[in-house]
């Protein structure tokens, strides 16, 4: 008799992969220790924790930099990992050697154990990074006296996926504040300090790169967003620079080193200027690294909040998927793992420096180091033993088991409880939606408005319109559809993707069609006769109107080529021009994790490539796109469709998409129709 062949499971883990590429990812970067921990049944069976031994090694070093280095390795305690992940048992098993380490021939993997319970974490929707977004809301009224309802909000994100929101206000004298958070306490600075501390510069200068947004030759014109009162409000953004007599780069960074010297940690003793710097580099544009790009960017939002002011560009809708992205469980645990450590590594300075002061002869650190270094070491290690180092592993852990962040800061995040959820094992279609379901977030369930609750058209194809659990959370707990999938870390070979080298790509590709950089002097011309382009959240150019559409199709094309050096899930958001609607501009994003799902290219020769391309949530709304079932949808000959659905059933869940003749049902049956399939 033939041997039966095994099944293929991998459509099935296609389905967590953003969840275990997310916690790989995490490892990589930042442990890179081997744990060491028993097998996962053996924790199901015994109602124990599937961990592994955190151990780092930590450097002590005294006052400058050329003194001796004493190293030492510690015991962070047990850390959880996640399933089929590089630190697991199953991490690369087939059906066989699951089934022969105890476990489902179909284990996907991508959740925790812990206490013998299965946790998965409730993957949250935070604002789209590096993207400075237009709001209108009433609570901004609320920070002082002055101040208005407008502003511009942008989400700083760093490398480690850590990140710092910083909000533009307009005031009703027509100035401007940036605001940011530290310390529990929302500061804000006049945005003509910032403006010149960041960057040898005069007020001639701001004035003409604030102002070129307006030409009064296209004041009617589709596309003009500036206004006559743009010179008027830079006039008194430069006067209140002015009144408090600071003329020069230096005396700005010495005025805001004076004020935040007594608030940051560990920066008392430095100088203004070293306090300055320190702010600037870990507070403003954090994602940035060269001040001459967070100048920039903020002329460009300073801009963008002057023509939401004027009414030529509207807002843009934080509750759109346009604007949002995904918090997966990688990223939450390695910010919350950098706070710990942080918090640990300064209380483990103070005591050191606690025991130099107080007991100088007996702990002389430099000297003991150079004659005893056993000796040395041996002090630390009792000094440091004030300050356990295991507590950071329970506190990882406890997260996971109960969901909720012990923080100060807050990480920049909107909630901190509901992050895990147990991993009921109902039936197969309940536990799979655990991993492609996505929440808008728990601070959003007790509010009366239902704006966050709506179903908008700008998350077509991305999130199913059906597969919403009635009750308290409908609208809040989505999931994605079965075709979408989250940006990845990691390429098809398995390495970690170099971003830096892909930016550069694309910048050489975009001056190769016309771009003009904008280091390093920004060009002082704006929309309509030029429009901005934003990669990443950095201000790399402008390119002329009337060449962004070919640059835009010029983009496309490679990102579907085989053989090219752009991303294939880059994301290519052009705005274009209009009357009193969207800032237009060109935007691209690479960095995940932004939500992509493949549509056919239908502008391009089928037998030039397989034509299927990767697109975003924010580009997706600007684009034509056909439902090959649907006819031309009443789209006129002006608008002639570039891109066409693969199959008409990608709109829907996994789980929805087993519903029979859904498109025979109301809305509403659909929607029960996927609730009986998790209760049955």
């Amino acid at each position: 008799m033939a041997r039966k062949k095994s099944a293929d499971f991998e459509p099935l883990r296609e389905l967590v992969r953003h969840h275990i590429e997310s916690f790989d990812y995490m490892l990589d970067e930042g442990l890179s220790e081997m744990f060491d921990h028993v097998k996962p049944v053996i924790c199901r069976q015994a109602k124990i924790s599937y961990t592994g031994k955190l151990m780092a090694d930590v450097e002590f070093q005294y006052l400058d930099a050329g003194s001796p280095v004493v190293r030492e390795r510690f015991n962070f305690g047990q850390f959880p990992v996640m399933l089929k992940t590089r630190r697991c048992h199953l991490q690369g098993a087939d059906s066989q050697k699951l089934v022969s380490l105890k476990e489902e021939a179909a284990e996907m993997g991508g959740y925790f154990i812990l206490n013998g319970l299965e946790r998965v974490f409730r993957s949250v929707i935070l604002p789209k990074q590096n993207y400075p977004m237009s709001m209108v809301r009433s609570s901004f009224r609320d920070r002082r006296e002055g101040y208005t309802d407008k502003a511009v909000v942008i989400r700083c994100v760093r490398k480690d996926q850590s990140s710092v929101t910083l909000k533009l206000y307009y005031l009703l004298n027509g100035s401007a504040r940036l605001g940011f958070w530290l310390q529990g306490k929302e500061y804000l600075l006049p945005v003509g300090i910032v403006l010149k501390a960041l960057v040898d510069t005069n007020d001639l200068e701001i004035f003409n790169h604030l102002t070129c947004c307006y030409d009064e030759k296209y004041k009617k014109e589709k596309g003009a967003v500036g206004s006559p009162l743009v010179s008027e409000r830079v006039k008194i953004i430069l006067a209140e620079v002015q009144d408090l007599s600071l003329t020069t780069r230096l005396q700005c960074l010495q005025h805001i080193g004076e004020h935040f010297q007594p608030v940051i940690d560990g920066l008392q003793s430095e100088s203004y200027y070293a306090v300055a710097e320190t702010v600037i580099r870990d507070y403003i544009f954090v994602h940035l690294n060269d001040n001459n790009d967070k100048f920039n960017l903020l002329i460009f939002m300073l801009q963008k909040l002057f023509s939401l002011v004027d009414h030529t560009s509207v807002s843009d809708n934080p509750d759109s998927l346009q604007n949002q992205e995904i918090l997966l469980p990688g990223h939450l645990i390695t910010i919350y793992l950098k706070e710990k450590l942080e918090d640990w590594l300064r209380k483990g300075k103070k005591l050191i420096q606690d025991e130099i002061e107080n007991n100088g002869k007996k702990f002389d650190f430099f000297n003991c180091i150079i004659v005893d270094y056993a000796n040395a070491v041996a002090n630390i290690k009792k000094v440091m033993e004030k300050n356990p180092s295991k507590q950071i592993g329970t506190s990882i852990e406890t997260m996971l088991k109960t969901g909720r962040l012990a923080t100060q800061t807050g990480l920049d995040l909107q909630q901190r409880a509901g992050y895990t959820v147990q991993a009921e094992r109902l039936n197969f279609l309940r536990f799979i939606s655990f991993f492609r379901a996505v929440h808008r977030g728990a601070s959003f369930a007790g509010l009366r408005t239902t704006s966050v609750r709506k179903l908008l058209p700008e998350s077509w194809g991305f999130l199913c319109p059906v597969h919403t659990p009635d009750g308290e959370p409908c609208g809040l707990l989505n999931h994605m559809t079965s075709t979408c999938r989250v940006a990845s870390y990691y390429d098809s070979r398995g390495n970690i993707r170099d971003f830096s080298k892909m930016r550069t790509s694309i910048l050489r590709v975009l001056i190769g069609v016309g771009m003009i950089p904008s280091l390093p002097k920004l060009v002082k011309s704006g929309p309509p006769a030029v429009l901005s382009v934003l990669l990443d959240g950095r201000v790399v150019g402008v390119i002329p109107s009337s060449e962004i559409e070919k640059v835009v199709a010029h983009l496309r094309r490679l990102k579907v080529s085989a053989a090219s050096v752009i991303p294939d899930d880059l994301e290519v958001g052009y705005v274009p021009l209009s009357l009193g609607g969207a800032y237009p501009g060109l935007y691209l994003f690479t960095s995940p994790p932004k939500f992509v799902r493949p549509v056919r290219n239908i502008s391009l020769p089928s037998e030039e490539s397989q034509n299927i391309e990767l697109i975003g949530p924010f580009e997706q709304v600007f684009m034509e796109i056909r439902c090959p079932d649907g006819g031309d949808g009443g789209r006129r000959n002006a608008f002639p469709a570039t891109h066409e659905e693969i199959h008409p059933t990608g709109m829907l869940s996994v789980v929805a998409n087993l519903t029979p003749y859904s498109d025979h049902n109301q809305s509403p049956r659909n929607m029960y129709q996927c609730q009986v399939f998790l209760a049955c």
